[in-house]
């Protein structure tokens, strides 16, 4: 039903303000130059911009300077990877110039002329966003009070922010204040926050692409994230102040190492721990054969120096596919480079030179491992050292807020028969340790929907952590480890990261934290079945998709503006629901498996000849054009695919669509997370109806239980029995959904509605088994409306 959207192109775009003019006539473009440079530019500035682009060279394979760095920005703005903007044409931007060619209808010769350009402004024009300014008295700013940031466990300052359309705003002066403590300096020209790193210190530029925003963040030359900022008094001084969004800021700051947590009222901010691999996780090149040894001749040294980030990392070394942690065996040691984040490890292979032992890890085993983790068959259990308490105690170690969740873990493993290792490891890399916002938040772990053009905004909700679990679980067996499935390639983090992610690190990234799980419960890649086509793994016990059972759940729908009367569709399954409701017109920068619906049915009736990438691009609006001039015969046909549309030519059935009146109180008995276009939303199946797109529903007694410090570690929250305070009914964690009449508690209690999800995380309670529990009201815990 539900695959992970792993790519973006038509709706993670660079907003910009673009002079466009008409390129000159030409079939081909060539390029006379290999040098294109303009050192009077400042390369984020003129990336938002892309002004006057009739004066911009030719670029095309070897190229450099300044110019090609704007390109290099442009096309990550557009989903189009390059990674970091190195002002060099190499092979990656010419095969991304390629992809962006031919997807606007150019020849695609990889060169970069006046046609080129003109279509890059072009794309990104229909991006552009004027940077909002807020007066003092406006009723659209909430919350304003002061904040407090903290670098490393210090207070630097104390600002007042405020909160904005939903989200929390910091005045972007005082955060610059706090990334100097870390040798981090800071410019703003052009709306564009320039941040320069001490030299030497390792940055993450990966899977870089963003949308719709007024200003931008930039590390160095490269662009790498667009927010909605907004102008408004600073209430200390009375100037108008750049105010950032937290979230937006904080994921820019996790590619320079630095971990941030946000409480409503304290940004915390600290250098993360780093992940130093010593291997090479995509091949494995450890072992004593001199011709393999990088780096590790006779009288190694020892370990990695430390403040490779500055403030004061903590450091993690970790030897992929090695039984040895580094650093037992004097002079024998992994000397390792410094600087290398989580995954990069190209030239740290452990090979060491002949005679030289690499250590011995708990257990006494010896030498080089014959396997690798990016290689591990995820269809197989890990081994019994993988288990509910040693999850909880590596999690516990590391100050994460997903300490509690072991059984989950080995909940979803068991049922669906996906390595738990894997799983506690991916769930780590996605959500920051369990620190993000969407995490924290969203219960969202594993960062579905999470589009780079406004990932806080369009994460998907899951009512729980162990909901959440179970569903990435299934998710990736059902997709991308069961052979035959749309998106199999191998059941190994290599044969996923070819589909589920566009970074190449992917793989060694999760790889690198198995290793780290795995050596902490003195174990290694050995332990673990490598792949091969001959292996016959475990079938799952289940392939059903997980759903959340609710006790007592009421809401109210709320008017679909699409339907007769306002009212609300609802459908035997999600997956009927998903293919057939209609869930806004379509045009340009939409995207999803409506887009998708368009694009065959114009291959079908007017062949078209689209590529089915559900992708609304400007080859599908002329397409739909000429569709509504050739047979609808609109006389002024505008590219847009409306509900009358929908209902006439893709799902006739929605016509007389079975509608719940706007305003009904429904029950809900089961939660269960789908799509709705393009977003990832949950479904909520109502009571003598069906399931219905929990957008068009209010829930008026479903709260989120939250702890005092949610992104601590004490995150398990005790149900007891009703009238009985010594006996646990089961544990919540922070963040499920419950059912309550209100918000305050009564007689010193939180009377809960719950029920049971499946026995292993339900203290042997059956799954949808009806339950009322008591939560201490002893300042620990809160209710918080789940809207």
């Amino acid at each position: 039903m539900f695959v992970k959207t792993h790519r973006l192109l038509a709706v993670a775009a660079l907003p910009a303000t673009v002079l466009l003019t008409t390129p000159a006539p030409a079939l081909a473009e060539t390029s006379s130059s290999q040098s294109a440079s303009a050192p009077s530019l400042n390369v984020p500035v003129a990336a938002l911009t892309l002004a006057g682009v009739q004066s911009y060279p030719m670029l095309s394979y070897g190229s450099t300077g300044v110019y090609v760095e704007i390109l290099q920005n442009a096309l990550n703005a557009l989903g189009y990877d390059v990674g970091q903007a190195s002002g060099l044409f190499d092979a990656t931007t010419q095969a991304e110039v390629k992809a962006f060619q031919q997807a606007m209808g150019l020849q695609t010769d990889g060169i970069v002329g006046p046609l080129t350009w003109g279509a890059l402004a072009k794309a990104v024009a229909d991006y552009r966003q004027v940077m909002t300014v807020l007066s003092s008295r406006s009723s659209l700013v909430q919350q304003v009070e002061w904040k407090r940031i903290v670098w490393n466990g210090r207070l630097i300052s104390k600002p007042i922010g405020f909160t904005y359309q939903g989200t929390a705003y910091m005045p972007i002066w005082y955060v610059m204040q706090a990334l100097s403590k870390a040798g981090i300096a800071s410019t703003w020209q052009g709306g564009v926050w320039t941040l320069t790193p001490p030299g030497g210190q390792t940055v993450n530029y990966g899977k870089i692409s963003y949308g719709p925003g007024s200003a931008a963040i930039a590390i160095g030359q490269t662009v790498v994230a667009n927010v909605p900022a907004v102008v408004y008094p600073d209430p200390a001084s009375g100037k108008l102040t750049t105010f950032m969004p937290v979230w937006y800021v904080m994921n820019a700051l996790q590619r320079l190492g630095i971990g941030s947590t946000w409480q409503g009222t304290e940004w915390d901010m600290k250098p993360a721990p780093v992940v130093i691999e010593t291997g090479d996780p995509s091949n494995n090149t450890t072992g004593s054969d001199p011709a393999n040894s990088t780096g590790n001749g006779t009288g190694n040294s020892t370990g990695n120096a430390t403040g490779a980030v500055p403030g004061g990392n903590t450091v993690t070394n970790v030897t992929t596919g090695s039984s040895n942690v580094t650093g037992n065996s004097t002079g024998n040691s992994l000397g390792n480079s410094t600087g290398n984040s989580l995954g990069n490890s190209t030239s740290n292979a452990t090979g060491n030179a002949t005679g030289n032992t690499t250590g011995n890890a708990t257990g006494n085993s010896t030498g080089t491992s014959s396997g690798s983790f990016t290689n591990v068959d995820l269809r197989y259990p890990a081994p019994s050292n993988i288990n509910a308490q040693s999850i909880n105690q590596f999690l516990l170690q590391n100050s994460s807020p997903l300490n509690g969740l072991g059984n989950s873990f080995m909940d979803a493993q068991n049922l669906y028969s996906v390595d738990a290792n894997y799983l506690v490891s991916h769930a780590i890399l996605e959500s920051a340790w369990g620190q993000s916002q969407i995490a924290l938040q969203k219960n969202n772990l594993f960062g579905y929907g999470a589009y780079d053009s406004n990932p806080g905004q369009d994460a998907g909700v899951f009512p729980s952590d162990d909901y959440a679990i179970r569903f990435e679980a299934w998710t990736v067996r059902m997709n991308y480890l069961t052979p035959g499935a749309s998106l199999y390639v191998t059941p190994t983090l290599s044969g996923m990261n070819v589909n589920y992610a566009t970074a190449k690190t992917w793989a060694s990234g999760i790889a690198a934290i198995m290793t780290q799980f795995a050596s902490s419960v003195g174990s290694n890649v050995n332990a673990y079945v490598q792949y091969t086509p001959s292996n016959n793994p475990p079938a799952p016990r289940s392939t059903a998709e997980p759903v959340y059972y609710m006790n007592g759940a009421q809401g109210v729908t709320q008017q679909d503006p699409y339907y007769p009367n306002g009212g609300v569709p609802y459908y035997p399954t999600i997956a009927q629901g998903e293919n057939q409701q209609f869930f806004g017109q379509l045009s340009v920068g939409s995207f999803g498996q409506p887009v998708v619906e368009v694009q065959q049915f114009l291959n079908r009736t007017i062949n078209a000849g689209l590529t089915v990438d559900g992708q609304f691009g400007p080859l599908t609006q002329a397409a739909v054009e000429k569709f509504q001039s050739q047979v609808m015969h609109m006389s002024n046909p505008n590219g847009i695919w409306t509900f009358s549309m929908w209902v006439q030519y893709i799902q006739p059935s929605q016509s007389n669509a079975n509608l719940i009146p706007a305003g009904t109180t429904v029950k809900i008995d089961q939660v269960a997370e789908g799509m709705a276009g393009p977003y990832v939303v949950p479904w909520y199946h109502v009571v003598g109806y069906g399931w219905v797109d929990s957008q068009y529903i209010k829930l008026t007694n479903v709260y989120r239980v939250i702890v005092q410090n949610p992104a601590g570690t004490a995150t398990t929250i005790p149900v007891y029995q009703v009238g009985n305070l010594s006996s646990v009914l089961l544990n919540l964690h922070s963040g499920d959904w419950v059912v309550a009449n209100s918000a305050q508690p009564s007689g010193g209690v939180y009377t809960i509605q719950i029920a049971a999800q499946d026995p292993t995380v339900s203290n042997g309670y059956a799954a949808g088994t009806l339950l009322t529990g008591f939560i201490p009201a002893n300042g620990t815990v809160s209710l918080v409306p789940q809207n």
